[in-house]
């Protein structure tokens, strides 16, 4: 297979970017409100149009507050708009960054585990040919695919 990619993080770059998150994640901690996934499944879902939706509904509401029901806190409605705006801005970049290392991690991964696999091919031929040392290392190595387990024939056909 053809090596598209050839990525070694340094150190110091790992190290950085776990101490940047680790940041991130305690500075966010006391704003963020983790949903459990019923939650998840109840809560009333919204797009980028949803969030402009809002945004034309607050300055409605500020413009004419007779426009706002008795149960609604037009206070409220400003704090969530503001949040929504502000979580936004951070979450973008950190789903594009996602992308990008899920991408990445998919490419190295992928040539790595295909040649992977070819070593494990080469192992399993040494092994029949009674190669010093392939035996053990194919039986270590092949634990990886015994669930897997050989598909079952169809049934036969009646009659056949």
């Amino acid at each position: 297979m053809l090596n598209r990619i050839s990525v070694i993080l340094p150190a110091d770059v790992k190290s950085k970017v776990e101490a940047a998150l680790a940041t991130m994640q305690r500075e966010l901690a006391p704003y963020l409100h983790p949903l459990t996934a019923e939650q998840r499944q109840e809560i009333t879902k919204m797009g980028d149009r949803s969030v402009a939706f809002m945004q034309k509904i607050e300055e409605y509401a500020t413009a004419t507050p007779s426009f706002v029901p008795s149960f609604v806190s037009l206070s409220d409605l400003r704090d969530d708009v503001q949040a929504t705006a502000d979580l936004g801005s951070v979450l973008r970049p950190l789903q594009q960054l996602t992308t990008d290392l899920e991408s990445t991690m998919m490419q190295t991964g992928g040539e790595a585990y295909s040649d992977a696999l070819a070593v494990y091919r080469n192992i399993q031929s040494a092994a029949k040919a009674n190669a010093p040392g392939a035996q053990a290392a194919h039986d270590e190595l092949k634990q990886r695919f015994a669930s897997q387990g050989k598909k079952a024939a169809p049934p036969a056909k009646p009659g056949a």
